[in-house]
């Protein structure tokens, strides 16, 4: 997007600092460095003003999702937009029969879940165990 639109700037946030530092280092190599920054925040602290907040296959994955929806909110600038973009999941188990229902299914389960559960507020999205008995 950066080499698209060169006169935007953009900036990217995340609490993981290896990613951080690779994305700087991306940025470097594809000679937008100048207008791609990235800084280690979370969702629910990262600085600014913006016209436009992605979240990209992230939501689900938060303790706090709730919180950080209530942050985005409070950084768009007026008219700005908030982009969301999640795995798509049935909400019935039959719905979810097929291999990429499964894998989901499965990372939910094993990953997921217990890494949203064992942070801030814990909400433990994802797929509903209660209907997979």
């Amino acid at each position: 997007m950066a080499k698209a639109f060169s006169k935007s700037k953009f900036f990217g946030f995340d609490y993981h600092q290896p990613s951080i530092d690779r994305a700087r280092e991306s940025a470097r190599e594809a000679g937008v460095a100048d207008r791609a920054t990235f800084e280690r925040a979370t969702a629910k602290e990262y600085p600014g003003t913006f016209d436009l907040v992605a979240f990209f296959d992230c939501l689900h994955d938060m303790g706090d999702p709730v919180g950080a929806a209530a942050h985005v909110k409070s950084t768009l600038a007026e008219g700005g937009t908030w982009m969301v973009v999640e795995p798509f999941g049935n909400d019935r188990l039959e719905d979810n029969l097929n291999p990429i229902g499964r894998l989901f299914l499965r990372r939910i389960d094993n990953d997921l879940r217990t890494r949203s559960l064992s942070q801030e507020v814990g909400k433990g999205l994802g797929g509903k165990p209660e209907k997979r008995a």
